[in-house]
């Protein structure tokens, strides 16, 4: 397997991940937003075995899509206008407040992505800062849309959001989860060909060999330890340790088949797990010990 590299900014990225952990927390609270992902069959789109652009990407590039979008489009152009009128006579503060930058144009700006500033499409399309409107926002977002901007800057948002989730396995159950909750709910007879073949039965897919390229990331993530009880399964300790890939939500239920709906646990964790638990703990090791009881450690 080719070695990859993430070369990140985390420009709002933390933002980001914020904001998807308050949705799957609060998935009432969002249901309109997240039907828009899974409603109508959308679900079915996920069920093929092992993708590596997994559910969960996709699941960011809608997140993170329809915030870029909204926080340009709700920018408060009006106020942004005045803010250009106040601040004409002081150059300098304009310079740092930038009220003519649009939000997408300072992350557009960070990662050094090409693009038609607003003010360069508004000049284009003989008008003022002071003359624009709400639709001028929205004509330019699908400027740099049709000029892939805007593309190339969720691709990269997506990928370092993910990065910093991946490791999160409370907060990938509760994705798988959801999903879970869309797949328990198919029948067979009623799903399009290309999708029958992957279900076992109503409401349940096909168990899948686990691709080696699954298996290293989820074991790195993990550090080779149960992510139960904390065995070490990376063979240092006891070449008698099996280490078992476990869906964590099982298929069951409705789980998928993805990179993130996998985990590494112990045969005796793993063989206590019932079948219909969709089971993770919320232990990880730490990266150095901090402190003993109370008592912080000192410089080495």
């Amino acid at each position: 397997m080719n070695r990859t590299f993430l070369q990140a900014g985390f420009y709002e990225t933390y933002y980001f991940a914020s904001s998807v952990r308050n949705i799957l927390n609060d998935r009432f609270a969002y249901i309109r937003l997240l039907n828009d992902f899974y409603g109508d069959g959308n679900y079915l789109a996920f069920t093929s075995p092992f993708p590596r652009y997994s559910a969960f990407h996709h699941f960011l590039d809608f997140v993170i899509g329809n915030m870029l979008t909204d926080d340009t489009a709700n920018c408060k152009l009006d106020i942004r206008q005045d803010q250009f009128e106040q601040f004409k006579k002081f150059p300098a503060a304009q310079k740092d407040i930038q009220p003519e930058v649009l939000p997408v144009e300072h992350a557009l700006r960070f990662y050094d992505i090409p693009h038609i500033s607003f003010m360069e499409w508004l000049q284009k399309n003989g008008k003022s800062f002071d003359e624009a409107r709400d639709d001028d926002v929205c004509s330019y977002l699908d400027e740099l849309s049709g000029e892939g901007a805007t593309e190339t800057l969720q691709e990269q948002a997506v990928r370092e959001t993910f990065f910093l989730l991946f490791s999160n396995r409370h907060l990938l159950l509760q994705f798988n989860s959801m999903m879970a909750d869309q797949i328990s709910e198919a029948v067979i007879s009623d799903l399009k060909p290309e999708y029958r073949s992957r279900f076992r039965k109503d409401g349940v897919l096909r168990r899948a060999t686990i691709p080696r390229w699954v298996k290293k990331p989820v074991f790195y993530r993990d550090r080779g330890l149960c992510g139960n009880c904390g065995t070490d399964l990376s063979g240092t300790v006891s070449i008698w340790s099996d280490a078992h890939y476990d869906h964590i939500v099982p298929l069951a239920v409705g789980g998928l088949n993805d990179v993130t709906n996998i985990q590494l646990l112990c045969e005796k964790c793993n063989l206590k797990k019932n079948d219909g638990a969709a089971v993770t703990s919320s232990n990880y090791e730490d990266w150095y010990p901090l402190a003993v009881g109370k008592k912080f450690l000192e410089i080495d």
